[in-house]
């Protein structure tokens, strides 16, 4: 079931950019670094994932939504 989501939304373009990903973050009072220890992210990556730089990859999505205690496609909608 995890694999055919991921294809899922890979498939309709929403690992591009995860454009509310800075506004959660915030909202939640978090920082970069405290989001990288809570993920298991590196700093830079989560960067580049906010501004759009890299490609969000499916376990990303599952990874900050656990964090941020949201569903994974309200990261990238």
């Amino acid at each position: 079931m995890k694999a055919a989501k991921d294809k899922s939304l890979k498939a309709r373009g929403l690992t591009r950019g995860l454009t509310n990903l800075r506004i959660l973050r915030q909202r939640q009072g978090i920082s970069l670094s405290q989001l990288a220890n809570l993920s298991g992210l590196r700093r830079d990556t989560i960067t580049s994932l906010e501004t759009g730089r890299v490609e969000a990859q499916p376990y990303h999505l599952r990874m900050l939504a656990r964090v941020l205690g949201v569903p994974a496609l309200e990261l990238v909608s």
